[in-house]
């Protein structure tokens, strides 16, 4: 029995149905799962319907922020979707990512690469915009043979096409979460790179660090299990599933203790 507290459906750049998210996670034994796409919480309440009596589904989303120039994940545990403070942010944070893709298919046209935006519409079929949409887009037309190749030729962080992100505050982030009664966690900060700033970001209202995640190695974990404990963060983890061609991650993998899961619930229950 284990808990696996960050994964992605249909409802934004994951491959599957929450229904079959559900059902895959039960199969792998996994008894606390959240469901966290990018910007959206649009497919929470089919996770929750799906979810036998044997598990919980802790709402989510993944939110960006901005700190010490570099984009940083929260992953907002627990919090109300139907919050209509929380959904307007959503609203916003959607409308975004529409018009950065908009402009990423606009710089990929001025490079000469035949692309539109409706191959990119109707890709992400209503589902929250992100790079991946792009990138199948370019993988479709021909121009390049995966996805992993459409990042590092397009629109990677270093790519000709790359557009950034509107930069929003931590402190904001962290204070939408709370109104809507959750809990913000940093993820995968292996990949945020930027442990000095983590202190200011627990000023700012931070409660927790996502310490096991598919991109952190053992001594990765270990270094953030430490850093959890010595700033009085909760800790918690995930696998970061896609289910897409490509991803390496793993439903369920790596294993997240239950007792982290409870331990979240408890304090998203604190809010209630």
């Amino acid at each position: 029995m284990s808990a696996d507290l960050h994964t992605h459906t249909i409802a934004s750049d994951g491959a599957l149905a929450p229904s079959e998210l559900v059902r895959r996670a039960v199969a792998r034994g996994v008894r606390f799962l959240s469901v966290t796409d990018h910007d959206s919480v649009d497919g929470v309440a089919e996770a929750l319907a799906a979810a036998p009596p044997e598990m919980t589904v802790i709402p989510g989303a993944e939110l960006t922020c901005h700190a010490g120039g570099r984009e940083a994940h929260v992953l907002a545990y627990g919090v109300s979707i139907d919050d209509p403070q929380f959904r307007a942010l959503l609203r916003e944070l959607a409308l975004q990512r529409e018009q950065r893709a908009r402009r990423m298919v606009e710089r990929l046209i001025d490079l000469g690469v035949e692309v539109e935006y409706a191959d990119v519409e109707r890709i992400a079929a209503g589902a929250t915009m992100t790079r991946p949409h792009v990138a199948r887009a370019l993988v479709e037309r021909g121009h390049v043979r995966s996805l992993d190749e459409a990042f590092a030729r397009y629109i990677g962080r270093s790519g000709p096409a790359h557009v950034d992100k509107p930069h929003r505050e931590p402190r904001r982030t962290f204070e939408a979460v709370r109104r809507a009664g959750g809990v913000p966690v940093l993820a995968h900060p292996g990949t945020f790179r930027r442990d000095d700033l983590i202190p200011g970001l627990v000023e700012d209202g931070l409660e927790g660090l996502e310490v096991r995640h598919t991109e952190h190695t053992a001594a990765a974990t270990r270094h953030y299990t430490a850093l959890a404990r010595d700033l009085g963060l909760l800790p918690t983890g995930g696998s970061d599933f896609h289910g897409t061609p490509g991803h390496r991650s793993r439903l369920g993998r790596p294993r997240v203790p239950v007792e982290w899961a409870l331990n979240l619930v408890d304090r998203i229950r604190g809010r209630g």
